[in-house]
Formats: structure tokens, C-alpha cells, sequence
């Protein structure tokens, strides 16, 4: 089966992972400072003596989480051009030429420059830490004088929102706001999801093969809609093309819609797309059949959100200050978790359960 940019999701998730279970410990730590000594008169100085506690331990995880992903990344990229390289050899005939020694030396400045990227967002988690534990502790103290609430409730509050948007700071080219397990599985995916496809086009082409054909995708969005069924070039011959017709050897007119790079730029294959691209072979390939879904995208994308708060409140619960949070936050991921069964129920989607886990620390 052609690789698609979806694929990069299965390699995206296992370095994703690793962010998470580092972050939900750093998020254990906080939540720990804070909840010390919760009756003590002097409880707003003590932990803010405790901020280099926590900086070190920041500073300490961040290297480590740094060190694992540098060769976790690498292992991801060269998994996905051995996927893309492999789905486009089962497309061709057996004595079709393969590409051999590419893949180590693209992997590695993939995954280099990819690094770069994720080490400076690492390189920033101790000081957006540092921020939202102070800012908790003051809260906490505000308390004291206004009464309204206890230190740890005051505090929970500061925690929850933080918990709500994850540990923001991290931004793209352009300009947008991150999370860190966001920002390092996106740039994982995207980077991943690319290399598979373009292996992929890579071994068609050394083989000989120039047209490849869009398939179809039941829950397309709008911007590869366009394209579903048409032929392209990836040299960019576009028109009408003069080829042979495999099945009769007489020569035939294939009309081809644009070239690959024209067809990305216009927006198929994004991340997480699910249009593959497999070879065209004149009078032997069928055009997919059309299974137009207009809502489809976003019922999935809908999906996708929900899931996302289920793993929101599962955290929150395993890091609740005060039983009430933690009952509020188990409450909430079993109405989310409902929402969710109900969702898929009626749409007719595939309930990917793994993606509803927050991190093993979190159990």
C-alpha cells in the first residue's frame, strides 16, 4: 500500500512519548512543591527557595530528554524512508532498479536539522517552568490576605491552566504558540510523514516511473479535494503527455493535472493528509472511485479534539493538590470519554484508544 504523510503519526507518537513522560514528571515535581507544607506560615518563601529544586531538575531532564530524542529522531527518519522505499518497490516490477545507500546520509541531516528545532524548545522548558511555579506560589500566598480560598486551591487553579494549555512558550516561523509535546510531535510527524513520501517518489523515479495517480480519501479536506484521481508528474511534465499503453504497447495521451511539487504546494500531502500517491501505468491503472465525504474532515478533526481533552483531564486528575480537583477531573474524563464513544458511534470513525493515553507516569 502507498505511504501517505499520515504514516509520520506511528513515528511521531513514540518520540511524543518520551516528551510526555518527561514533562509529567517535572509537572509531578510542581505539583508536589506546592502541596508541602500547605498550613505552614512561611509556606510562599519556602517554595520559592524550592525554584532551584526544580530548575536543576528541569535543566537535568531537559539534556537527558535532549540526548534520547537525537537518536530516537534519527531512528524515526530512517524508519519512515525504509517504509516509503519499500511501498514503492511492492509497486513495482520485480526486476525494477532500488535505490541502495541513500537513506543514512539523508536521515542524518533530516534529523539534524529536525534536532536543532526540538533542542531549542527543550532548551526553554526550565524557564516557562520556573514561571508557572512562581506564579502558583503566589497565588497561593495572595490567599492568606483575601481569605476566598486555601493556598492549594489558589494554586490548583494556576496549575490547571497550565495543564489546559501545556507548557506553552514554543513558537513556529510563523509566529504560532506551541505546547512542548505539541511542538516536538508535530515537527516529528511533518518531518517524518515527508521523508516516507518523498522515498517513496524517489524509488518510483530511479525506476523509471514518472506519473504516479492521487487516491481517494473518504474524509478529505478541502485542499486535497481537488486533486483526488489525477494523474501527476514528478519531473512536472504537465498536459497532455505522450506515453505507451502498457497493456496494447500502442502510444496513448495521458492527461496530466500539474507536477507533484505544484500539487504540494497547493496544498495535498500536509501533514497527517491521507492521500497517497501511487504509480500511474498507462492503460493498466484505474482512476479510484469517488467516495466524497464533505463533513468527513471534520468529524475527524472533531475527534482528534476530544481526545485531546481526554488526555488533558487524565493528567490533571493524576496531578490533582486537593481531592475535589482530582473528583472534578476523574468526572470530566468520563463525560469527555462519553462524548467521545458517542462521536464515533455516529460517524462511523475507527476509536484509536491510544491516542486518548496521557503518559505511563500518569497511572
Amino acid at each position: 500500500m502507498p505511504t501517505n504523510p499520515g504514516d509520520g503519526e506511528q513515528f511521531a507518537a513514540r518520540v511524543a512519548r518520551m516528551v510526555d513522560a518527561t514533562e509529567e514528571q517535572l509537572l509531578r515535581l510542581i505539583a508536589q512543591l506546592l502541596a508541602d507544607g500547605a498550613d505552614e506560615t512561611d509556606w510562599a518563601a519556602t517554595r520559592l527557595r524550592d525554584v532551584q529544586r526544580l530548575l536543576w531538575a528541569a535543566q537535568r531532564s531537559g539534556k537527558e530528554l535532549d540526548k534520547v530524542l537525537r537518536q530516537a529522531v534519527l531512528d524515526a527518519i530512517l524508519d519512515s524512508i525504509n517504509v516509503g522505499t519499500m511501498t514503492a518497490i511492492t509497486d513495482l516490477p520485480a526486476q525494477a532498479p532500488v535505490i541502495t545507500g541513500a537513506a543514512v546520509p539523508t536521515s542524518e541531516a533530516l534529523a539534524a536539522a529536525t534536532q536543532a528545532q526540538i533542542s531549542q524548545a527543550i532548551g526553554r522548558m526550565p524557564s516557562l517552568l520556573q514561571r508557572v511555579y512562581e506564579e502558583a506560589v503566589h497565588a497561593g500566598a495572595s490567599t492568606v490576605l483575601d481569605g476566598r480560598r486555601t493556598r492549594l486551591q489558589a494554586a490548583q487553579s494556576v496549575l490547571d491552566r497550565l495543564l489546559g494549555q501545556g507548557i506553552r512558550g514554543y513558537r513556529d516561523s510563523a509566529g504560532r504558540s506551541w505546547s512542548l509535546d505539541t511542538y516536538v510531535e508535530m515537527s516529528v510527524r511533518t518531518v517524518t510523514g515527508q521523508a516516507a513520501t518523498q522515498a517513496h517518489l524517489d524509488q518510483l523515479q530511479h525506476a523509471g516511473r514518472d506519473l504516479v495517480i492521487v487516491s481517494d480519501a473518504p474524509r478529505e479536506c478541502p485542499a486535497c479535494r481537488p486533486w483526488e484521481g489525477k494523474v501527476l508528474s514528478i519531473s512536472g511534465r504537465v498536459g497532455a503527455v505522450i506515453e505507451t499503453d502498457r497493456t496494447t504497447g500502442r502510444t496513448t495521451t495521458v492527461v496530466v493535472a500539474g507536477s507533484v511539487a505544484d500539487a504540494k504546494a497547493a496544498g495535498l500531502q500536509h501533514p497527517n493528509c491521507r492521500h497517497s500517491l501511487s504509480s500511474y501505468v498507462p492503460g493498466a491503472t484505474r482512476s479510484p472511485r469517488s467516495s466524497h465525504n464533505p463533513d468527513g474532515y471534520e468529524h475527524t478533526q472533531r475527534q482528534r479534539a476530544m481526545e485531546r481533552k481526554i488526555r488533558e483531564w487524565k493528567r490533571r486528575e493524576a496531578l490533582a493538590l486537593t481531592p475535589e480537583a482530582q473528583a472534578l477531573a476523574r468526572g470530566k474524563v468520563r463525560s469527555w470519554q462519553g462524548q467521545l464513544r458517542a462521536h464515533v458511534a455516529q460517524h462511523d470513525l475507527k476509536r484509536l484508544r491510544y491516542r486518548e493515553q496521557a503518559s505511563p507516569l500518569a497511572h
